[in-house]
């Protein structure tokens, strides 16, 4: 069990890594979420880069295990800061190998807005989630990042990593729906 969340929370991180860079490439359009989450007991994921407005904004207030039961049974919050982003990470509670495996996530990007955002081989594509301006960007084999827009220069990413489905469309479903769970609790910027 623990080397499976090990393997997820690594995978989530490299996704995130990739989907944070600052260098733009081209690619084709197309839905995606994904966050990273890697534990931390050191990290918090509340104060951010001073002189921001969402510096203030903890990624574990955006989101919680209750929020996501309709997904499944989840443990507690893992923190973390790395690629730029405070991130607030849950792992789904399998009982059984045949479960899967999944994490979803939500990290805020105090320095990278969606034009920063970077293809990770499955394209971005530009939306809204609840009026917000918002891209999705399909993270393969298994990984979706929803990036939600909290200024010119700042983001928050929702992040799912569907191992077991071995495609970026569930995890984009899943990344959707935990968006609008999310965006409400987000400022207006």
């Amino acid at each position: 069990m623990k080397l499976v969340t090990r393997s997820i929370l690594l995978t989530a991180a490299l996704a995130l890594s990739l989907a944070s860079c600052s260098s733009k490439e081209p690619g084709n359009a197309s839905p995606s979420t994904a966050a990273k989450s890697s534990p931390s007991e050191t990290n918090s994921s509340a104060p951010g880069t001073s002189g921001s407005p969402t510096s203030s904004l903890d990624s574990c207030s955006l989101l919680s295990a209750a929020d996501l039961s309709t997904f499944g049974s989840f443990g507690e919050p893992e923190r973390s800061t790395e690629g730029g982003a405070r991130t607030c990470a849950y792992s789904f509670k399998s009982t059984s190998a045949s479960d899967g495996a999944f994490t979803i996530g939500v990290g805020i990007r105090d320095q990278q807005g969606l034009a920063d955002a970077n293809d990770a081989g499955g394209g971005i594509t530009p939306g809204q989630v609840n009026g917000r301006k918002a891209a999705q960007i399909p993270i393969p084999p298994y990984a979706c990042i929803l990036a939600l827009e909290l200024g010119d220069h700042a983001r928050a990413d929702v992040t799912v990593n569907h191992v077991t489905t071995k495609q970026t469309q569930p995890s984009c479903e899943v990344a959707s729906k935990v968006a609008d769970i999310v965006e409400p609790k987000l400022p207006k910027g």
